[in-house]
């Protein structure tokens, strides 16, 4: 089954995280890509240039960059990656994470067996600065319903680990949208859609969290915007006022917690630890 990934990167992204993400999706899968949409978010140093040159003269036929004029952020410059996915099947990838060598033959197999999935994902495995150097995992539920359950609680798919039929974007408008929940929000508006959710129940993604991710979850803009996406759940009868009210409310908590705090309920409540072995 062909498929295209799609990522965006950007002048502030370290080379060798770049170069380690690239060799996970494109050299180290047991199921390589058929198109990887690389968007370049505004002009990048020359290093990122290496870096992008040397995986475009590797695989001249699968790699499409795209270069943006300026930097866009990342939901705009999703929607214009979109423009140019030639396939029905689409996989998101940051540009600082790595995929398990056998992430994308996991998730093609469910989309393959289950026509009515229309989005796939899995857990993660977070690490600081070297994988394995932290085993908290995000684990996310399984089955469609009980997905459903958590929408308004917390995010239920890992975005890193999304791979998804275009036509389930296309059908809520696509990226581009102005909010800082734009992943959530596009979720919510596929649920309520209809579309249908499925997450594998091991982890498919290494994804790097020593990047500001607990001070960026005390922007008040996410209350902002998560209002809206209960609202706009609550109008299309998918939660009740009530669920909608608590949900906005435990946002708002989360949000005026201090960071010691959420680095707390990250590593004790909100992540499993793995079990080594």
């Amino acid at each position: 089954m062909d498929f295209s990934v799609l990522m965006t990167t950007y002048d502030g992204e370290k080379e060798e995280y770049l170069d380690a993400s690239l060799k996970s999706i494109l050299v180290e899968q047991s199921v390589l890509p058929s198109q990887l949409v690389l968007v370049l978010d505004g002009p990048v140093r020359q290093q990122l240039e290496d870096v992008v040159n040397k995986y475009v003269a590797l695989f001249p036929d699968r790699i499409d960059v795209v270069r943006c004029e300026k930097n866009m952020g990342q939901s705009k410059a999703s929607a214009e990656g979109m423009r140019h996915v030639r396939f029905d099947i689409v996989a998101r990838m940051d540009s600082d994470d790595i995929s398990l060598p056998d992430r994308f033959e996991k998730e093609l197999a469910v989309l393959e067996e289950h026509k009515d999935i229309s989005v796939v994902g899995g857990w993660i495995c977070e690490f600081e600065t070297e994988p394995g150097d932290s085993d908290l995992l995000r684990v996310v539920p399984e089955k469609h319903e009980e997905i459903a359950k958590m929408f308004p609680k917390r995010m239920p798919i890992n975005n890193m680990t999304s791979m998804f039929r275009k036509e389930a974007l296309e059908a809520v408008g696509g990226y581009g949208r102005d909010t800082v929940n734009e992943d959530y929000s596009v979720y919510c508006h596929m649920w309520a859609e209809g579309k249908r959710f499925y997450n594998i129940q091991s982890v498919l993604v290494m994804a790097r969290i020593g990047n500001g991710m607990v001070k960026r979850r005390s922007d008040w803009r996410i209350y902002r915007d998560w209002k809206k996406d209960m609202r706009y759940l609550r109008e299309k009868g998918m939660i009740s006022r009530g669920t909608a009210f608590f949900s906005n409310m435990r946002c708002f908590l989360f949000i005026l917690t201090p960071a010691w705090v959420k680095a707390f309920l990250y590593k004790t409540v909100l992540r499993k630890k793995s079990k080594r072995t």
